[in-house]
């Protein structure tokens, strides 16, 4: 039966691991004769016909050793008069065998009319629905396929929720779409997000490069945003002031030191004129200093604030995990028929308080759901704390940066006016580089508020994108099945149920069973059934639950191909009762239409007894002949 899988190209969905070639040594390697001798395999290979719902024909040739590669599917097609289509060799297993023209999948999904959808994956990125993962839903392989519904699915694809997506896909749900549109939503919102905070870094580069800070821009994209509330800004003792205005200051003081002009005058006064600009500046440097070592504390005490802050922090969250969990406890109903929750001992029958201090009926407690609603405003409190303690230490660094940078201007001047033997030239250069200093400021600020006005703009388009993202979610259905999807999964159920009862299913009531809203699969009563069941049983829901599937696609249009194989069905030595049972029901499964093929060892007479009176197709190997690969 893995020939089938393996012609198809779905041997990885046989849960065979790293296992490329899912066949025995008599095609690989060597070939045992009727009298015990051992022949060499030098080529062999599968061939498989299939049809579809147009009548066409596609005979499928895959090599399994030899010369020609077995990543290489060779086809002929023949439509209905026997009329050859196309004939070619598609590959698979590499890159592009879904989605271009010579592709193997891509030639198969095309054959049986599907159009395979991008799921998300676990990267949160988009990846095609491989064929691969949808095989398991029609074919159960013999040794590790009855272990559960789809136990071999592949999961190397990187899939999120994989059998879900497979299920979707197969009984062709609304949900799929709806789901799609959520993870290329969330894909928007994330990347506008990085984006933004990008945008935001790339502020604050340019804030420090004037010695400024950057206001107006949240951590990421909020509903109510304003770009003309983006602004650099620099703080001088407690005034806070515009860069804008700051060049105003500097453009002013640039337009007297123009006017300013140098007469004539002697020695004496120039070298007092040098003296008292030294003095002035030292008396500036210790001003600066001083305010230095002002910063210094203050930015020592906002630090302290901020590891109290989040220390604090750290126990309200820990007090509302406490609280969470206690609620989920009371709003248990587990204790309800019990006396657990009563106040009274269980040996006299005395009342107790749940208090050790005994409190006044004066004294109002806060219940559980009072204390945790208190936390949670606590915690946005000291959030806010957090985020303002986090905005003036910015500001103190960015004014600590500025003043030491003074101050190392300021000694500098300091030293080549003490050092000069010229007093008129060591004015006159001090008058230039005051002038230079202003000029390049000034420079320096039209720049960076021309790069916050582009940032504005970018921030701005990236907000309107936001926005769109977030109206989209919003208008996105909160209840992701559509009535289509429920009547599809209400027909699976009622399948599911009425098979369970058939084939003698007894591990508890058939009717406890649902198919979950969601991951589409049986359920008792609300959970899942696990090892609720005996092995038989569990061998029951497989046969009862693929069935049902397959007969969806009868009422409704759906992507299920019409096709179920069974690899030995009757596992854990279900009895015969409910095999034959099972044969009965894919019989009458499949009068309306479609193809269920068994595989099994079960004795021939068997087989005829329970199909009497249905149409049927039996090849039967007889084991006098030996085995079924062999010389002829």
């Amino acid at each position: 039966m893995n020939a089938i899988a393996y012609a198809l190209g779905m041997e990885k969905a046989l849960g065979m691991g790293s296992a490329k070639i899912p066949f025995p040594p008599s095609l690989t390697r060597v070939l045992n004769t009727i009298d015990g001798q051992e022949i060499n395999v030098i080529s062999s290979f599968v061939t498989l016909k299939i049809k579809n719902n147009n009548g066409v024909v596609a005979s499928l040739k895959r090599n399994i050793i030899g010369f020609e590669s077995d990543n290489i599917i060779y086809i002929d097609e023949t439509d209905m008069n026997g009329e050859v289509n196309r004939s070619g060799s598609y590959f698979l297993h590499r890159e592009g065998d879904t989605e271009r023209d010579m592709g193997f999948y891509k030639w198969l999904t095309v054959f049986l009319g599907w159009n395979l959808p991008l799921v998300p994956n676990h990267n949160g990125k988009e990846t095609p629905l491989y064929p691969s993962v949808l095989f398991p839903a029609w074919y159960v392989e013999q040794k590790k396929g009855w272990s559960s519904i789809m136990s071999t699915i592949p999961t190397q694809f990187g899939i999120k929720e994989v059998k879900k997506r497979a299920l979707e896909f197969l009984m062709s749900l609304d949900v799929n779409e709806n789901i799609l549109k959520r993870s290329a939503i969330k894909n928007g919102i994330d990347e506008v997000i990085y984006q933004w905070k990008i945008i935001k870094r790339n502020a604050e580069i340019v804030a420090s490069k004037v010695s400024s800070v950057v206001t107006g821009i949240p951590e990421q994209p909020e509903a109510k945003f304003d770009n003309y509330k983006i602004d650099l800004v620099i703080k001088e003792g407690d005034d806070i002031k515009s860069l804008s205005d700051l060049r105003e200051i500097y453009a002013n003081e640039l337009k007297a030191i123009n006017a300013e002009s140098f007469g004539q005058a002697d020695d004496t006064t120039l070298q007092l004129s040098v003296l008292s600009s030294i003095s002035s500046k030292v008396d500036e440097v210790h001003k600066l200093e001083l305010e230095l070592q002002a910063i210094s504390d203050h930015k020592s005490y906002i630090n302290y604030q901020i590891f109290s802050t989040n220390k604090r922090l750290s126990n309200l969250l820990d007090d509302k995990r406490k609280y969470e969990d206690l609620k989920k406890i009371s709003d248990s109903t587990v204790y309800e028929s019990t006396q657990l929750l009563s106040n009274e001992c269980p040996t006299c029958g005395a009342q107790y308080n749940d208090n050790l201090l005994d409190f006044s009926s004066q004294e109002n407690l806060m219940t559980y759901e009072s204390s945790l609603i208190f936390i949670k405003e606590q915690i946005k409190a000291f959030d806010f704390v957090l985020l303002d303690c986090n905005k003036q230490l910015k500001f103190k660094e960015t004014e600590q940066k500025k003043i030491e940078s003074k101050i190392a201007t300021l000694k500098s001047e300091i030293s080549k006016l003490k050092s000069t033997d010229y007093p008129s030239v060591a004015l006159q250069e001090e008058y230039l580089r005051h002038k230079i200093n202003l000029e390049n400021d000034i420079e320096d600020i039209d720049e960076a508020i021309g790069n916050i006005t582009n940032i504005r703009l970018e921030l701005d388009t990236l907000h309107k994108k936001y926005k769109k993202l977030i109206s989209d979610r919003k208008s996105l259905p909160e209840r992701i099945l559509s009535h289509n999807d429920t009547s599809k999964l209400r027909l699976l159920n009622s399948g599911v149920v009425e098979r369970l009862k058939k084939y003698n299913f007894d591990s508890f009531d058939a009717e406890l069973i649902g198919i979950s809203e969601d991951n589409y699969l049986p359920t008792r009563e609300g959970y899942d059934i696990g090892f609720d069941t005996s092995a038989s049983d569990g061998i029951r829901i497989i046969w009862g639950y693929l069935i049902s599937l397959f007969t969806v696609g009868q009422r409704f249009t759906t992507n299920h191909p019409g096709l179920i194989i069974f690899d030995e069905p009757r596992q854990q030595e279900a009895n015969k009762v409910s095999f034959a049972e099972l044969l009965r029901d894919a019989a009458e499964s499949t009068k309306v239409s479609g193809q269920i093929i068994f595989a099994t060892s079960e004795d021939e007479s068997v087989l005829v007894e329970a199909l009497k009176g249905y149409e049927y197709t039996i090849v039967s190997f007889d084991k006098k002949d030996g085995k079924v690969i062999r010389k002829l």
